[in-house]
């Protein structure tokens, strides 16, 4: 696996890593949402926007509920992500088993930096 640069945006209670990934014959945006869990960051979630198997995780560094994303239902892995950072995270933290982080998520302050989160993705997708 190869991963094209990184970005970290630390936003209301969580860290949103955005970064290219390249993962066998597959390739895509990758964006993990890490928290602090007992002192040390944990990763909670994983968003693989991939060209040919776009996926998430929950969990991904521990029990790692892998879910595959439809084509048909979900065209655009990245918008789909995006929606869910914006409007879904405190419960996707939750079904990972991190109820302590996301008790302390702001979710309005994920929200405002969902276009920082965007941009990132862009950037790292036009330098891959």
């Amino acid at each position: 696996m190869a991963e094209t640069g990184a970005r970290d945006i630390e936003v209301g209670g969580v860290r949103i890593n955005v970064e290219y990934r390249h993962l066998g014959g597959d390739r895509g945006p990758a964006v993990r949402v890490y928290g602090d869990v007992d002192g040390r960051p944990v990763q909670l979630l994983r968003f693989d926007c991939f060209e040919n198997d776009p996926h998430y995780h929950y969990a991904p560094d521990g029990r790692d509920d892998h879910r595959k994303l439809n084509h048909d239902e979900v065209p655009d892995p990245v918008a789909w992500t995006l929606a869910q950072l914006s409007g879904n995270l405190v419960s996707m933290i939750r079904t990972a088993g991190y109820d302590q982080v996301a008790d302390r998520v702001d979710g309005d302050a994920v929200t405002a930096a969902i276009p920082r989160v965007e941009a990132a993705i862009q950037e790292l997708s036009r330098a891959a």
